[in-house]
C-alpha cells in the first residue's frame, strides 16, 4: 500500500480525508464488524461516485485493493498488520499528524461498525479506546529529536498491537455469542 497513491485517490474522490484517516476508518470498522465492511467503508470514504466517472472508478479500485490487503493483514496470524502512515523519510511531525488522523479514523470506523458504548467493550479495550482518543491530539506537539523517534516507534507499535487485540477480542466475543445462540 502506497500512502501517496492512496492520498491521490482520495483527493480525486474529494473524500476530505488523508490516507491515514481513511485506513484508520477501515481498521476500526473491520475490528468490530466484517459484514458489509467494504461497502460501508467505501460509502464513508468515497461518497457519491457516479457511474461513468473513470477517474473516480480508478480511485475506488485502489481503495478496494486496500480493503483486501488490510483484511488479509488483520487475519494473518503472523501479525503483519501495519498502520498506514507516511514512511520514515517523512519528518516526525508529519508522521505524528498522520498518526493522530489514523486514530481519529479508527474511532470513526468503530462507530460506523456499531460501537456505541465503549465502556461495554471486553477486557482492556475501553482503555485502548481512551488512549486512541488521547492520541487524536498527538499532532498538537512539536518534536523532532532522536528520543522522540524512539517514543514514536513504541507508540506506533502499541497501537498496531492494540488493533490486532481489538479485532481478536471482538471476533472471539462474537464467536462465543454465536456458539451460545446455537445451543
Amino acid at each position: 500500500m502506497n500512502y501517496e497513491q492512496i492520498d491521490d485517490a482520495l483527493m480525486s474522490l474529494h473524500a476530505g480525508m488523508d490516507s491515514a484517516e481513511c485506513h484508520g476508518v477501515l481498521c476500526g470498522l473491520l475490528a468490530v464488524q466484517e459484514d458489509n465492511a467494504q461497502s460501508r467503508w467505501l460509502a464513508h470514504c468515497a461518497p457519491g461516485v457516479e457511474a461513468g466517472d473513470l477517474l473516480a472508478q480508478e480511485a475506488v479500485g485502489i481503495l478496494q485493493s486496500v480493503y483486501i490487503r488490510v483484511l488479509e493483514q488483520m487475519k494473518n496470524p503472523d501479525f503483519v498488520f501495519q498502520l498506514l502512515l507516511p514512511d520514515d523519510d517523512s519528518g516526525l511531525p508529519e508522521r505524528i499528524d498522520a498518526f493522530s488522523h489514523w486514530c481519529q479514523g479508527f474511532l470513526m470506523g468503530m462507530s460506523l461498525g456499531g460501537v456505541v458504548d465503549t465502556a461495554k467493550l471486553p477486557g482492556e479495550l475501553p482503555e485502548f479506546v481512551r488512549d486512541l482518543l488521547a492520541f487524536t491530539h498527538a499532532g498538537d506537539f512539536e518534536t523532532d529529536d532522536v528520543q522522540d523517534e524512539q517514543s514514536w516507534s513504541e507508540l506506533n507499535e502499541y497501537v498496531r498491537m492494540g488493533v490486532l487485540l481489538f479485532h481478536e477480542e471482538i471476533r472471539s466475543l462474537k464467536e462465543t455469542a454465536n456458539s451460545k445462540a446455537r445451543h
